[in-house]
């Protein structure tokens, strides 16, 4: 199979914003070495996406088994964590409520703080390209 037929052999998450915003946190970090390494792959390619195929769909499987773990240990916080975003527009200061036990959950079950490096933003202080 060529690059491109494999990279697109999986399909994309079929996921809400809603449910994408409870999970993001956990999913950088549990995710963060196939981001950063796509992110470097970039990078080094000026940043053509296409040269990055095989990065990409990485980064593409590691979601899947994110989410498929999350609905295995945490789903009732998991739950509750999106339908709060999906009801409140979003707005994370008025879901802390849910928020805090699906952080306990993740961290109990899959070790996982919610914190990871971001790329150069102002507010990040780190770079993919460090």
């Amino acid at each position: 199979a060529s690059p491109y037929e494999k990279a697109t052999s999986v399909d994309d998450l079929p996921l809400t914003s809603a449910v994408l915003a409870a999970g993001a946190r956990h999913l950088g970090e549990y995710c963060n070495k196939d981001n950063m390494t796509f992110l470097r792959c970039k990078y080094a390619n000026e940043g053509n996406p296409k040269a990055c195929l095989d990065e990409g769909l990485q980064v593409t499987l590691c979601a899947r088994d994110f989410f498929k773990k999350m609905q295995t240990e945490c789903a009732a916080q998991f739950t509750a964590q999106w339908k709060c975003l999906a009801e409140n527009n979003q707005m994370y200061e008025r879901c802390r409520p849910t928020q805090g036990p699906l952080d306990k959950c993740l961290l109990e079950k899959l070790g996982l703080f919610g914190k990871y490096k971001t790329y150069d933003t102002p507010a990040s202080g780190s770079s993919y390209r460090d």
